[in-house]
């Protein structure tokens, strides 16, 4: 195995420099092993307003901190729609359009809606919490795996009730096309049964439960069986499944996150 390398690595050795550069050139504008991560900005929106209008009424309010790919090549463009489009669920809109749409929309309509409902309240200082509706959400964009790019998005939002709302998403891109990454891209067919089998031993590992019986004891699956989520993102060493508040657990149990080693899924994973 190791001739071919060798022979190949003395005839690069004899390219003249020039030819060098454009060989290491288009290696990384391919989006190979080692391609320089694609360079990024960050678009921010902050709104708030009050809901009766005056400055001591409750606001809602609303902070975006959102992560684009910063380039007009097609690569780009396809990543930041996918991203626009999984955030604000917006189609030909940039994403300055779109993060500024969306917060104008939400501070607008919240703040409609609960005017007649806090000038009744608003004597009651004890109910003025209710009433203080927010949103907020951070968007990143980083290349954990040679090959792929990854969009993780967290967002917290308070509407009413006991508690905030956290939630995490993440997308993951072909460095090279900018094409989503989902979950038949990266296994062989007739994969769900073995990954899932991997996931539920990951989940009672984490929860301390012999069983699926002890795991629906601790809150966990009460309402379903274990499931690949489509909510994934590919890391260096392996792939984190991302499940929120309620979707296998419930709220007071938090999201919960299972990350699986390539080594342990070798025989299911697309070479």
């Amino acid at each position: 195995m190791t001739m071919p390398f060798i022979a190949y690595t003395k005839s690069a050795l004899r390219l003249p420099l020039a030819a060098l550069m454009a060989l290491a050139f288009l290696l990384a504008s391919c989006g190979g092993e080692g391609a320089a991560p694609l360079p990024t900005k960050t678009v921010r929106v902050s709104k708030s307003l009050p809901i009766d209008g005056s400055e001591a009424s409750p606001c809602c309010k609303v902070d975006l901190a959102v992560a684009i790919v910063d380039g007009g090549d097609s690569v780009a463009a396809k990543i930041n729609a996918a991203i626009t489009k999984m955030l604000f669920d917006m189609e030909n809109h940039s994403m300055e359009q779109a993060a500024d749409s969306f917060a104008s929309r939400y501070v607008n309509e919240n703040t409609a809606f609960l005017r007649p409902f806090y000038r009744e309240d608003r004597d009651d200082p004890s109910k003025r919490g209710w009433y203080e509706y927010w949103y907020k959400l951070d968007a990143s964009i980083s290349q954990p795996r040679d090959g792929f790019v990854a969009c993780v998005a967290t967002r917290e939002f308070f509407e009413g009730g006991a508690h905030s709302i956290k939630q995490k998403q993440a997308t993951n891109f072909e460095r090279a096309t900018g094409k989503p990454v989902g979950l038949d891209d990266v296994f062989v067919p007739g994969y769900r049964k073995r990954l899932e089998d991997k996931l539920l031993s990951l989940l009672k590992q984490k929860a301390g439960a012999a069983d699926v019986r002890s795991l629906r004891e601790k809150g966990y699956l009460y309402s379903s069986d274990m499931y690949a989520s489509d909510n994934f993102l590919l890391g260096s060493d392996g792939i984190t499944f991302i499940y929120n508040p309620y979707e296998i657990a419930p709220y007071e149990l938090g999201m919960t996150e299972l990350t699986v080693d390539y080594d342990d899924i070798e025989d299911i994973l697309k070479k």
